[in-house]
């Protein structure tokens, strides 16, 4: 880093170049600042919660790290994902903005990138963990799925060379803080990669099934509103875990050897319907939807457990082959909730939430061919209605306007 005659600019040299060379501009020390607690407003309280809200506060207060340290890559990663945010304006403190100016967000995205090293030495520094899952995160949110696979490639390396997915393995010596940190960012890519998937189609690498990593723990020292966010949070982390099975029972291998297949055959028809049920049946008291927190945290998460809720219930009905009315009644009923979150909440979800909703359309388009089509013009119409939300969503969310057409090219083909 050089500094010039501002000394709150930041200056970073592009990669294998010296000193003397042309420099490249990230924006003034405090923006970067302004980056972080972007990230803390939304990606943090809301989704993706990858490093522990005290190393927001205070870790980067003191200056921006050496470039080569993977610290810097971690910044820089924050920084692409919460530029993105800013352009959406998709925060729910304004005065964040206030005054803001930025580069592009894949400025700060090729900057990190550049930073990943060519061989990463026997080293348990989880910046490098929490970097490729921000990394992935934001080619998500871009669309790009090469990079976003090529992300979630390099942190499951890492994972599978530490065995990071088992809880032996840690270090004996780190804090019970240091544990559950670790525990959050482990299940936050786990639930990155099982959205993608659900969304996507592509293979789960991690399958839950190979995991020995408990929850964070709810301490008593927590004041009541961080305890209903941790507990909300790791019931949507079960549903995810479901979802993962409700993945595999629709898609599971059809073409097994024989010798195989016993050791894997999927679940009974009504298992993932009463599973959900039982958990469902055990959510924490203090997720009633008559609570008191009225935290942004809060309110988001109960639209996320909604939407999380929903999508399961529909894959498990699918598999059990209910009902098609069964199905159209709960899509209605999501619909009519999800229509009264206010813009801010569908602005901070972002494409996760255009995904999800894409997913929901194209599920009520396989259950109309049940029972000889007869409900073929209801789910037209749920479909279409599906189209209109997401489209008006399109000034806000880039992906909208593409998920939009899809709709409604489902809708003309259902």
């Amino acid at each position: 880093m050089t500094p010039r005659s501002d000394p709150d600019k930041l200056y970073v040299r592009r990669m294998g170049q010296d000193p003397s060379h042309q420099t490249r501009e990230f924006g003034s020390l405090h923006a970067i600042r302004r980056l972080v607690e972007i990230y803390r407003d939304t990606m943090y309280q809301c989704y993706f919660p990858f490093l522990p809200e005290k190393d927001l506060s205070a870790r980067w207060d003191n200056g921006v790290p050496d470039a080569d340290c993977p610290s810097y890559m971690l910044l820089m990663a924050i920084c692409a994902v919460s530029s993105q945010t800013a352009t959406l304006n998709a925060v729910f403190d304004h005065s964040l903005l206030e005054g803001l100016v930025l580069p592009a967000s894949d400025t700060y995205f090729d900057e990190a990138v550049s930073k990943i090293p060519v061989r990463i030495a026997q080293s348990q520094d989880l910046d490098y963990l929490r970097s490729f899952g921000l990394l992935a995160l934001y080619s998500l949110r871009c669309g790009n799925h090469s990079d976003l696979h090529r992300y979630l490639g390099l942190y499951h390396g890492l994972v599978a060379q530490h065995g990071f997915q088992d809880e032996s393995c840690w270090p004996s010596d780190i804090s019970v803080s240091d544990v559950d940190d670790r525990r959050r960012l482990f299940w936050c890519v786990y639930r990155l990669e099982i959205h993608s998937a659900c969304v996507l189609g592509h293979m789960v690498r991690m399958p839950e099934s190979q995991v020995s990593v408990l929850y964070p723990r709810i301490t008593p020292s927590m004041d009541p509103e961080a305890q209903a966010w941790t507990a909300g949070w790791d019931y949507i982390t079960d549903l995810f875990r479901l979802l993962e099975y409700a993945i595999f029972s629709l898609r599971g291998c059809k073409n097994r050897n024989a010798v195989l297949a016993v050791l894997c055959d999927r679940p009974a028809p009504t298992t993932l319907h009463d599973s959900l049920s039982l958990l469902k049946a055990g959510k924490p008291r203090i997720l009633s939807t008559d609570s008191a927190f009225q935290s942004n945290r809060c309110k988001y998460m109960a639209v996320q457990i909604s939407c999380t809720e929903t999508l399961v219930n529909i894959m498990a009905l699918l598999y059990c082959q209910a009902p098609a009315q069964e199905v159209m009644e709960l899509a209605e009923r999501f619909l009519e909730e999800v229509t009264g979150a206010p813009l801010i909440m569908f602005k901070v979800a972002s494409s996760q939430i255009v995904h999800q909703l894409l997913g929901v359309g194209h599920m009520l388009c396989n259950v109309s061919r049940y029972y000889n089509s007869q409900y073929r013009s209801e789910a037209k119409r749920l479909i279409v209605f599906l189209g209109d939300l997401v489209k008006n969503l399109e000034h806000d969310i880039p992906s909208a306007a593409e998920a939009a057409e899809r709709l409604l090219r489902l809708a003309e083909a259902t």
